[in-house]
């Protein structure tokens, strides 16, 4: 998620003014970890607030002359020469991953400024349109969720002018994921306030400095003679600190309770090149249900490696090996080893906003007393849903979420360029490529520990979800014995590589500036060390109380164009699906739905009743993915349409 940071300095108090300069700098660059699509900042001034923002990362809008003239006046106007002058220096800026609103409309970028206040906000607010109409709140300005919390917050001070009750007011209201940074043209304060917990300060004698994490703030005040300890601000608490003599009170948000309305999904057209598609997806959909299907469970005869008995059950069926469930002591045991009750996170925990991880996310919390940090790793294709059910989970449950962003704009690059590589020579083996981006989480997850000092890592993978297809059409077989199953065996992994790199010389075109990322992502993903605690080889995972869970509890969100919970979080799915469902007649939904026969758990009459449900076109979603990588809708659906069909050779 987005970074805010930001530095407050008393009249004749903090440092001199270039080690002030040097502090403050630092903060926006070391923040960019967390956001590098736009970057803004907020200077107050006797007579009013100065900003400056532009969809660029924080460390080339520091070096823009723009910023320098305006840095230059703020530090004027709290230095005389080397001395302090009788006015306090504020500042608060903003680094951007974008959720809402395109970075390239400036006035969608922070600070976002409605007089009299400014505020950077790290969250999404997942009810802005109920918030509207509850309120009658005036037109927003923006496309941004932010500016929501502003108009609310003039709301409740006009209606009351009680700037504590008003914040209460407003944590009250707002569904979702919130930590802000508010400066006033008319009130002498600095409010910080989270229910996530993902804000950090630290006092440097006659000033107060503030990030989004503790290892940002810490590595920025290594440029100071004294380095002060970060402290965090506990979830659901905010802080108002007097500019003059940083005098502070606390506010305890919790108490003001928490409500809020669920938000709808906003509405896309249907594309009109789909309604062309039409008819022949029909015939397709038609020889699909003709496939022959295991009389166990539901894999088709396209299944790479598949073969089947005289009784019609399949290879896998013979092969697969029961899920034996650890047990539930082995897992308290293990948690009791870090638990901590003094507050303090006791676990990182890999948070996707998918399904799994986002009931996982329950569990730990509610069920197993233990105090995670969510850790997600944005490589460009975490959709919006997943981003405002991630912001559902931790504001509800009070956890601090943890960002790790890439260059966005530089990933999506990397995808575009392989995916129209890919359309030149298609071929099914090679899909996995397209996801090569997000393989960078096992490394970077591992690095968060090491300097965080989190010495267990927790994931909510769903080994019912294994999809050997995808490395079965890289003429990988299926390992009977894996147990975990993202794994493979050096052999197996030398395999895949000898497969891609034939690709790679059977077509050119994937030699590009996008090979180092790939090349790398490979090698996190298959040789990263993985020792982390799987919570569901302890816990039962039942998809009824999953969704039951999650969607009656948490409001949780799901696509417009699918009825199913799963996959919904990431951009590529959509996509992927259409391709193995277009040339091979299945997705990865056959594969699940066939473990879950063979677990015990559903029927095979449910399962086909499942796979017809969600083995859907989602329009809505690959138009998204292929707008969000600007290639053209028609060569790509074009290039995919030709492929020779594994189920009907006249398609």
């Amino acid at each position: 998620m987005c970074g805010i940071f930001g530095l407050v300095l008393t009249p004749g108090g903090g440092p001199a003014p270039g080690p002030a300069k040097k502090l403050l700098r630092d903060l926006f660059k070391y923040s960019e970890s967390r956001g590098k699509e736009a970057a803004g900042i907020a200077f107050l001034l006797p007579d009013r607030l100065s900003i400056h923002k532009d969809a660029c990362p924080p460390s080339r809008l520091i070096g823009s002359r723009e910023y320098r003239v305006l840095e230059d006046a703020a530090w004027r106007n709290a230095y005389s020469g080397d001395a302090r002058s009788d006015n306090p220096f504020a500042a608060i800026g903003h680094s951007r991953l974008v959720t809402s609103g395109l970075q390239g409309i400036v006035a969608n970028n922070q600070p976002v400024a409605r007089e009299p206040v400014a505020l950077v906000h790290n969250g999404i607010v997942v009810n802005v349109e109920a918030l509207e109409r509850k309120f009658a709140l005036p037109p927003r300005r923006t496309d941004v969720d932010s500016e929501v919390i502003v108009l609310l917050l003039a709301h409740f001070l006009a209606e009351r002018d009680d700037l504590d009750w008003a914040i209460g007011k407003v944590f009250a209201e707002v569904v979702g994921e919130i930590s802000l940074a508010l400066l006033f043209t008319d009130r002498n304060v600095l409010v910080l306030a989270t229910n996530t917990g993902s804000l950090y300060q630290a006092g440097i004698g006659g000033g107060i400095v503030f990030a989004s994490e503790d290892y940002i703030l810490a590595r920025a005040l290594r440029s100071l003679s004294h380095e002060p300890q970060p402290v965090q601000i506990p979830a659901g608490h905010a802080r108002i600190i007097d500019l003059q003599n940083l005098a502070m009170r606390e506010l305890d948000l919790q108490a003001a309770g928490v409500s809020g309305q669920k938000a709808g999904p906003a509405i896309a057209p249907k594309l009109a090149i789909a309604r062309r598609l039409e008819d022949s997806a029909e015939r397709a959909a038609a020889l699909r249900d003709s496939l022959r299907r295991c009389t166990r469970c539901v894999l088709p005869e396209t299944m790479p490696f598949i073969t089947f008995d005289a009784q019609g059950v399949c290879n896998y069926c013979h092969s697969y090996r029961p899920r034996a469930m650890k047990p539930r002591s082995e897992l308290d045991a293990i948690l009791a080893q870090y638990r901590r009750d003094d507050g303090r996170p006791d676990c990182l925990m890999a948070f996707s906003g998918g399904r799994d991880s986002s009931y996982g996310m329950h569990l730990l919390k509610r069920e197993l007393g233990m105090n995670p940090i969510a850790f997600t790793y944005d490589w460009g294709m975490v959709t919006d849903i997943a981003r405002r059910n991630q912001a559902r989970m931790c504001g509800r449950l009070g956890i601090e979420h943890l960002w790790v962003s890439a260059d966005i704009k530089a990933k999506r690059n990397n995808i575009r360029r392989n995916l129209q590589a890919w359309t030149r020579r298609p071929d099914l083996g090679m899909v996995p490529l397209l996801m090569a981006g997000d393989k960078h989480f096992f490394w970077l997850a591992n690095q968060t520990m090491k300097r965080m000092d989190i010495r267990l890592m927790v994931w909510c993978m769903n080994d019912l979800e294994r999809t050997d297809f995808k490395t079965g059409f890289a003429g990988i077989p299926p390992s009977w014995d894996q147990s975990r199953h993202y794994h493979l065996s050096v052999l197996r992994t030398a395999k895949i590589a000898s497969y891609y790199g034939l690709q790679y010389v059977l077509n050119p075109a994937y030699i590009n500036r996008s090979l180092m990322d790939t090349l790398t992502a490979f090698l996190s993903y298959y040789l990263a060390e993985q020792n982390y605690v799987f919570l569901y080889d302890y816990l039962p995972w039942d998809e009824h109380r999953v969704d039951e869970t999650l969607l009656g509890e948490y409001d949780w969100e799901i696509a417009r164009d699918t009825r199913s919970t799963w996959r919904i979080g990431d951009g590529t799915a959509p996509f992927y699906n259409y391709v193995y469902l277009t040339v091979a007649g299945f997705t990865e939904h056959d594969t699940f739905r066939s473990n879950q026969v063979r677990e015990g758990q559903i029927t095979r009459e449910q399962a086909m009743a499942f796979v017809r449900r969600d083995n859907v076109l989602r329009w809505e979603g690959i138009r998204e993915y292929l707008q969000m990588l600007n290639v053209d809708f028609g060569d790509v659906i074009g290039a995919v349409e030709r492929m020779p069909k594994l189920y009907d050779s006249g398609l």
